[in-house]
C-alpha cells in the first residue's frame, strides 16, 4: 500500500500547481522562517503576526496566489516561465502569517530542511519548492511505514488515507500530511504497548511522547490524545511515564500561552480578543451548546463538512461532481462492511470507548477553536470549519472499530486489498480529472 501511495504522491506532485493547498503559502513561510531560526511570529506595526521572508519566495507566492483565489483562472506558460526564473534573494521583507503563528514550528522540520537545502545547493525557488513537496511526502511515507510495521492498519484506515482530500494534502507542503502520519504513528504505538507486557518497550513509549508533543503543539484539537498515556499509566503504574506525559502537556500549554502573547490576527475583525470570546462562552454554556447545536443541525453546513472531508481541492474552489462524493462514501461503507468483526468489537470495547471519547473531545475542540478565532461574536453558527479537520478523529475510530488487515482471514483480507486498491485508483482517477479541469483545461461555456 505504501508503494501505491508513493505513486499517487508522485502523480499529484507533478500535476498540482504550486501552493494550491488551503493556506499552503502560510505553511511554506512558516517552514522557511524555521530554517532561518525564527520561532515566534510577531506583528509589525498594524499588521498581523508574521516573519521576515525572502523576497524571491514572496514573489513566488504572489505569482501563484491569484491562481488559488480565482476558480476560473488556469495555469499558463507565462506564469510557469516566470516561476522558473525566480531565485533566492539576499533581501527579506516582512510578511504577515497569522494562520500558522500558533503552531510550534518543529513539526515543519522536513519542509525547512528541504527549503534550506535547495537554497544552499543553488536551486531556484521553483526547484526548491518541488524538492520540499517531495521531501514532505517522503517523510509522510516513512512515518506511515514505521506506524504500519508497529501495528497494521485496518482497511478502513487505509481508505481514509487514500481519499482525494487526504492524498491531495499529503502531496503538498502543508502541515496536514505530517500531522496525520504522526497521529497514525501515535495510535499504532499505543495499541502495540497495550498488546505487549507492561514496561517492555521504553523506546516506543518515548517515540509516542515525542509524536504527541509535536502534534498537540501544532494541532491543539489533538490534545485529548494525552488520555492514551493516562490509560497506559493505569495499566503499567509507571509514574515516570505519566510524569513525562504531563510535562509534555505542560510544555504544550506553555507554548500556547507564549505564542498567544505574540500572535496578532486581523483576518477576522473583532472588538474583543479570542480569549475574551472563549471566556464569554464558558460563562454562558447554554449559548455555547446552542451555537454548536445550530451548526451540527444545519444541512448546508453538514454538506460542506461531507464534501470537504472526502475532497474539496484547490483553495476549496474545486469540488467534485456531487455523484462522486456519493460513490466515495459508498465505497468506504463497503470497505467497512467487509472489515467489520463483531468479535473484534466485543474484545476491544474498552479501546472503542476510549477512542470514541478522544474523537468526540477532538471534534468539540475543533468547533470551539473556530468559534473563538474565526467566527464573529456573537453568532448563531460556527464558520470556518472544514471537513478535513475531522480526519484524525475518523482514523481513531477506524483503528478502534475495525481489526487490522492482517487479522482478517485470507478471503476477507484479499477482498479488502482489492477494494482498497480499487478505491485508491478511483480516487486518483477522479482527482486527476478534477485537477486537469480546474487548472489546465479551458471549458467553453
Amino acid at each position: 500500500m505504501l508503494s501505491l501511495l508513493l505513486v499517487i504522491f508522485l502523480v499529484l506532485i507533478s500535476l498540482t500547481p504550486p501552493l494550491q493547498s488551503p493556506d499552503e503559502y502560510d505553511h511554506i513561510k512558516r517552514a522557511y522562517a524555521l530554517g532561518e531560526g525564527t520561532i515566534f511570529f510577531k506583528p509589525l506595526g498594524n499588521q498581523s503576526s508574521g516573519a521576515m521572508i525572502d523576497d524571491g519566495l514572496l514573489k513566488y507566492i504572489n505569482l501563484y496566489e491569484p491562481l488559488g483565489l480565482d476558480p476560473e483562472r488556469k495555469i499558463n506558460s507565462k506564469d510557469l516561465k516566470a516561476a522558473r526564473e525566480l531565485h533566492w534573494e539576499e533581501t527579506k521583507s516582512f510578511s504577515a502569517t497569522p494562520a500558522t503563528a500558533f503552531y510550534f514550528p518543529l513539526i515543519y522540520a522536513p519542509q525547512a530542511f528541504a527549503l534550506k537545502l535547495g537554497k544552499l545547493i543553488g536551486l531556484s525557488i521553483n526547484q526548491s519548492y518541488y524538492l520540499t513537496r517531495f521531501v514532505t511526502s517522503a517523510t509522510i511515507l516513512i512515518i506511515l511505514g514505521i506506524a504500519f510495521a508497529i501495528t497494521a492498519p485496518s482497511p478502513v484506515t487505509l481508505a481514509l488515507l487514500m481519499m482525494p482530500m487526504s492524498v491531495y494534502q499529503f502531496s503538498s507542503t502543508s502541515l496536514d500530511g505530517i500531522a496525520t502520519a504522526l497521529s497514525v504513528l501515535l495510535i499504532s504505538i499505543f495499541l502495540k504497548l497495550l498488546r505487549d507486557p507492561p514496561n517492555t518497550n521504553g523506546k516506543l513509549f518515548w517515540l509516542a511522547v515525542a509524536s504527541f508533543g509535536l502534534l498537540a503543539s501544532s494541532r491543539l484539537q489533538l490534545l485529548p490524545m494525552f488520555l492514551l498515556f493516562f490509560v497506559l499509566f493505569i495499566r503499567d503504574k509507571n509514574k515516570a511515564h505519566l510524569t513525562s506525559a504531563l510535562i509534555t502537556v505542560g510544555l504544550v500549554c506553555a507554548w500556547i500561552v507564549i505564542a498567544g502573547k505574540y500572535t496578532v490576527d486581523h483576518r477576522v475583525p473583532s472588538e474583543i480578543s479570542s480569549g475574551q470570546v472563549a471566556l464569554a462562552y464558558v460563562k454562558a454554556p447554554w449559548s455555547l451548546i446552542q451555537v454548536i447545536w445550530n451548526t451540527l443541525t444545519d444541512e448546508p453546513t453538514l454538506r460542506g463538512y461531507f464534501s470537504s472531508f472526502l475532497g474539496m481541492l484547490g483553495w476549496l474552489t474545486a469540488p467534485f461532481p456531487g455523484r462522486t462524493y456519493i460513490y466515495l462514501a459508498i465505497a468506504i461503507l463497503i470497505i467497512s462492511s467487509t472489515s467489520l468483526s463483531i468479535k473484534h468489537i466485543r474484545t476491544n470495547w474498552q479501546v472503542i470507548v476510549l477512542f470514541l471519547f478522544i474523537a468526540l473531545l477532538s471534534v468539540l475542540l475543533i468547533l470551539f477553536a473556530m468559534l473563538t478565532t474565526w467566527t464573529p461574536y456573537p453568532s448563531d453558527k460556527i464558520i470556518g470549519v472544514q471537513g478535513r479537520y475531522f480526519l484524525v478523529p475518523a482514523i481513531l475510530m477506524s483503528y478502534a472499530l475495525f481489526p487490522s488487515i492482517t487479522q482478517l482471514n485470507d478471503y476477507r483480507s484479499s477482498v479488502s486489498h482489492i477494494l482498497v486498491i480499487s478505491f485508491a485508483l478511483y480516487s486518483l482517477f477522479m482527482t486527476i480529472n478534477l485537477l486537469l479541469s480546474r487548472y489546465y483545461i479551458l471549458i467553453a461555456s
